[in-house]
């Protein structure tokens, strides 16, 4: 039915010019964009998975049915062509993946495959080094499928820019890139799918500036833009304005985290008192107000089918004591705690977008005695640097697939952050990756949020909602769990085939 559907609207044809409010990620090659949702939702309108999702869940697209065991996957491709007019086979498929087990892929990994091969140029067979019961979700409808032609000789992907690179076989071409002007696509004449109904542009604008984005639909600059929960009145006042809004679950945490490597906030008593001195309910009201809904303990937003309900503690005094316990005390009445009798003023990183809540974490910590220096830097890109090279004490960030994708709880706590080394978590992500059953997932990830609420690696601080707005365009929409694993974006680019 679906692939009916599909094929029906395949004489479609250009009629517009559509313009969004995306950012600047980096070249859109499937190894060089920069490693944060946008970057790989550009990259999609150049490049195909084996299996794409809509509103509801999985569906076709270069596979066109497939057959999955806890051994093995199989995948029938229908009839495609790359952008240079190059048949799409079997064989690329099998390059693809095998190309990612030999350099690795900054998005996505795929070491839950043992070997994959072609039966002949339409049938792909994937040997599994364990059961993957979520493999259509977290592997095919992810991982972009690259022509052989141009990637076989290339042996350093991540450098590797020329205008080759660009070959996929989506529905657009790169017709120019150019860092800090933003993307300009063409529809892709040899798209086995629906024809593009619009050629688009990808303006650089920030997503991070609200402000900025909202602006741009109000004056026309852009056709459409989507912001988080926290510029809910912005998004009012311009669906007062006619501009169409939609609401949906961004699927993304903003966090405390803690530089776990470094005294004494490897400690789990000094990270509990952390989030007992944290009022999450008057967080979201100064700063995102019905926007966001408070972090839950276990790091799971309510709304996520695996959610385990966890009490939360806001008590002062409490944290003020837990910090007595560990001897950090304010010796000298001055209203701040030292550290071992020291002057102690531990660092916080924020990036711009999100000062308003650091200021507020500075505020609620100052008030049981903990005086911190904030460092704003400019955006996820600086922020990300900082942390890296551990140049930080606490940090306020923030990442997606957090509710959707049970699977990407296996790496939640090694990414945006000092990697959290509780053998007991190492032990759940083993049992997660090991799993036979879905239900055997769900089953471990709960495990896994208890244990988190137990340890406090991160304080999860609010959930913001996701709004998409625009004036002209397709029907954008929120995907099902979100893109790819995760990504709350409603920028799929099968709205743009409809």
């Amino acid at each position: 039915m679906r692939r009916a559907y599909l094929l029906a609207l395949a004489a479609i044809s250009v009629t517009a010019a559509l313009r969004i409010g995306l950012g600047d990620w980096g070249p859109p090659s499937p190894f060089a964009f920069y490693p944060r949702g946008p970057g790989y939702v550009v990259a999609s309108f150049l490049f195909d998975t084996l299996v794409w999702k809509d509103e509801n869940g999985i569906i076709p697209w270069l596979a066109v049915k497939w057959e999955l065991n806890s051994t093995h996957a199989v995948f029938v491709l229908r009839e495609a062509r790359w952008s240079d007019g190059r048949p799409l086979t079997a064989e690329d498929v099998v390059f693809t993946f095998r190309y990612i087990m030999k350099h690795g892929w900054h998005w996505k990994r795929v070491s839950g495959i043992k070997d994959v091969y072609a039966l002949d140029n339409r049938t792909v067979v994937f040997e599994l080094r364990r059961p993957q019961p979520f493999f259509l979700e977290s592997i095919a409808s992810t991982v972009f499928i690259i022509p052989k032609h141009v990637w076989e000789d290339v042996d350093n992907p991540y450098s590797f820019t020329s205008p080759e690179a660009y070959v996929g076989s989506g529905p657009y071409v790169l017709e120019s890139y150019s860092p800090g002007r933003g993307y300009e696509l063409k529809p892709n004449p040899h798209f086995w799918g629906p024809k593009p109904k619009y050629e688009l542009e990808i303006a650089p604008l920030d997503l991070f500036k609200p402000q900025l984005a909202v602006a741009a639909v109000l004056r026309g600059e852009v056709d459409a833009v989507a912001v988080m929960g926290k510029a809910y009145k912005l998004v009012e006042a311009a669906e007062r304005a006619g501009v169409r809004v939609k609401k949906g679950p961004m699927y993304w945490v903003l966090f405390l985290g803690f530089n776990l490597d470094k005294y004494p906030y490897n400690l789990t008593e000094f990270r509990r008192a952390v989030s007992t001195a944290l009022n999450l309910e008057e967080l979201v009201r100064r700063t995102a107000g019905r926007g966001a809904i408070p972090g839950s303990p276990g790091y799971v937003p309510p709304y996520s089918d695996f959610y385990v309900p966890v009490e939360r503690t806001y008590d002062p005094a409490l944290a003020s004591a837990l910090l007595d316990s560990l001897g950090i005390a304010d010796v000298n009445g001055d209203g701040c705690r030292e550290l071992g009798g020291e002057p102690w003023s531990p660092l916080l990183v924020a990036p711009k977008a999100f000062v308003q809540e650091a200021i507020v974490v500075r505020e609620m910590l100052r008030s049981v005695g903990i005086c911190m220096q904030l460092k704003v830097v400019l955006g996820p890109k600086q922020l990300d640097m900082l942390v890296k090279e551990g140049r930080f004490d606490m940090e306020i960030n923030g990442h997606g697939a957090v509710g959707n994708d049970p699977l990407a709880a296996t790496w939640w706590f090694e990414r945006f952050g000092t990697p959290w080394k509780d053998p007991r978590y190492k032990d759940l992500v083993k049992k997660i990756l090991s799993a036979e059953t879905k239900e055997d997932v769900y089953r471990y990830v709960e495990e896994l949020q208890l244990l988190v609420a137990e340890e406090v690696p991160r304080v999860a601080l609010y959930y913001p909602y996701e709004f998409a707005l625009w004036r002209d365009g397709p029907e954008w929409f929120f995907t099902h769990n979100g893109i790819d694993g995760g990504i709350p974006l409603p920028f799929n680019k099968l709205a743009l085939l409809r």
